[in-house]
């Protein structure tokens, strides 16, 4: 990709990274010759523009083609199949001068800081087309000219249906909105006159997904999806709903004609109509997008491009912005690493000790506190009574615990002595460890508040019934015991919501030891930018 060399104003010259890019298509089976030095210029959003209805000053985009709008869907789907390893970014292809030969000018609801064209034209013909078709241009916008090579006509499945609906429907959990889901939204967008109607899936649905403690609330979803669909045609009447149910609005109303589902999800389609048809009500008509595969699944990956893989590929980056606490210092930089039982903390925790970080483990410092002579032992004495020493002279852990769990106001009692006395001792070791980075592993991390000493919140989660099983395992617990420790602690959903990083030791312990690697490599990148 070249910059152009003469350009027409000042406000044309270049910048630093785009927020918005705006490409403007005319060869698009080859966009992907210019995508990979475009993608960094641009860290955000990128608009894709076809050269269609908006044939003036640069010509139009094979009109005797596409003459219907259903038929550009082969086109869009090769375009968002030329973006898929580029998933960082935002890639929304526009259809409003796709499908309205009166469209004056690009919509778009961002607005855009730089221009690319994928094949050179006349200044005058880019300044015009600029000022006369972007009315969302910034002031300080750059403009950027490729060479996508030589043109490709597009083509057209023959034998497909493209007919043209007044409402669509589809449904669908749409979690982190993504390239398959654009495919649909897209297809349901182009055979719509009037209107889209998009059922979200709402959260008792979505028990059996895999990581579904990580799916986005259902408010982010359906914004999600209202936010894509007005940007890409907002001419067009978009209602999403939430929907507890595999049928939705669609069951019941008369006003809708044609469904539009992946091939995965046909069968569910056929059963929309099927109760379409109990209600007296005409079948709709079903129209399958097939969807593509992602370019490099890893192992517990789908092979298709998912929101399952989406989250699987959160795991140890951060999904929650670092609030700076002020009254923690930069150095050491304190890791708070938490997690429900056999959840797989203590493997996080050895595997970034080998890595590099100080590495204290809080259960084993409550057994230190726990010790004769130490300020906790002797204030559990006076509190509990002489029955809760051993013959040893250490505490009995047992029989202690055996007053606390039956009584919360006895286990508040044993908390408020040890718990001060475990953080004391914690800092103790992070002063004498001369540390960059430090990790407190603790179960009771958020019920006991020891996350504001912590710089970042990284927490372990596994689904209740490996955790299940992994515990009867290991403690040679019964089912009804296991179940009675796993009721006792906070559920995933917690963890993650307070959690700046999150991992899944579901898997292998190699699967594992990547997630946590990619942690620790991506730390080290923030502790960097804090420091320079």
């Amino acid at each position: 990709m070249q910059q152009q060399k003469t350009l027409i104003s000042e406000a044309a010259r270049p910048k630093m990274i785009a927020k918005t890019a705006l490409l403007i298509v005319s060869n698009p089976n080859h966009i992907g010759k210019i995508l990979p030095s475009l993608t960094k210029q641009v860290n955000k959003t990128l608009y894709i523009q076809l050269l269609s209805a908006l044939s003036s000053p640069l010509g139009s985009f094979c009109p005797e083609i596409f003459n219907v709008w259903p038929k550009f869907t082969q086109t869009i789907s090769g375009i968002y199949a030329q973006t898929l390893q580029f998933e960082d970014l935002d890639v929304r292809v526009l259809l409003s001068g796709l499908k309205y030969k009166n469209v004056e000018y690009i919509k778009t609801r961002q607005p855009i800081d730089l221009v690319v064209f994928d094949k050179c034209y006349p200044e005058d013909d880019i300044t015009n087309f600029i000022k006369t078709r972007i009315p969302s241009i910034t002031d300080s916008y750059s403009i950027l000219l490729g060479d996508s090579g030589e043109f490709e006509e597009p083509t057209v499945d023959a034998t497909r249906d493209y007919n043209v609906y007044k409402h669509s429907v589809l449904g669908g959990t749409f979690d982190r909105l993504h390239t398959a889901h654009k495919l649909l939204l897209t297809e349901a967008a182009l055979r719509a006159t009037e209107k889209v109607t998009v059922g979200v899936t709402v959260e008792n649905m979505l028990g059996s997904k895999t990581l579904w403690e990580l799916i986005e609330p259902l408010e982010n979803r359906i914004n999600g999806v209202k936010d894509f669909l007005e940007d890409i045609n907002p001419e067009i009447i978009h209602n999403v709903v939430p929907i507890s149910d595999m049928y939705g609005p669609a069951k019941d109303d008369p006003t809708m004609d044609v469904i539009v589902v992946s091939s995965e999800t046909e069968r569910g389609g056929v059963k929309v109509n099927e109760m379409r048809c109990k209600c007296g009500l005409q079948p709709l008509k079903i129209v399958t997008v097939d969807l593509i595969n992602d370019p490099n699944p890893s192992p517990h990956e789908e092979i298709k491009v998912s929101s399952s893989t989406r989250r699987i590929r959160t795991l140890g980056k951060v999904i929650q912005a670092i609030t700076p606490k002020a009254h923690l210092t930069e150095k050491p930089y304190i890791i708070g690493l938490t997690g429900g039982i056999c959840s797989g903390k203590s493997g996080v925790g050895r595997r970034l000790a080998e890595l590099g970080a100080y590495h204290i483990d809080c259960d084993k410092v409550a057994h230190f506190v726990y010790e004769p002579g130490k300020p906790a032992y002797n204030k559990i004495v006076e509190t509990f009574g002489k029955e809760v020493v051993g013959e040893n002279g250490e505490i009995n852990r047992k029989e202690i615990g055996a007053i606390v769990f039956k009584d919360p106001k006895q286990l508040q009692k044993l908390n408020s002595i040890v718990w001060p006395a475990i953080v004391e001792e914690v800092q103790e070791r992070i002063r004498k460890s001369n540390a960059d980075v430090v990790v407190m592993e603790a179960a009771i991390l958020l019920g006991a508040g020891w996350n504001k000493h912590c710089h970042e919140v990284w927490a372990t989660v596994i689904p209740p019934d490996v955790a299940l099983q992994r515990l009867q395992e290991r403690n040679k617990l019964s089912l009804e015991d296991a179940k009675s420790r796993l009721a006792a602690q906070i559920d995933n959903k917690k963890y993650i919501e307070a959690a700046n990083v999150v991992f899944y030791s579901l898997w292998d312990t190699e699967t594992t030891k990547k997630q946590v690697d990619k942690a620790w490599e991506l730390l080290l990148e923030r502790i960097k930018c804090i420091n320079t």
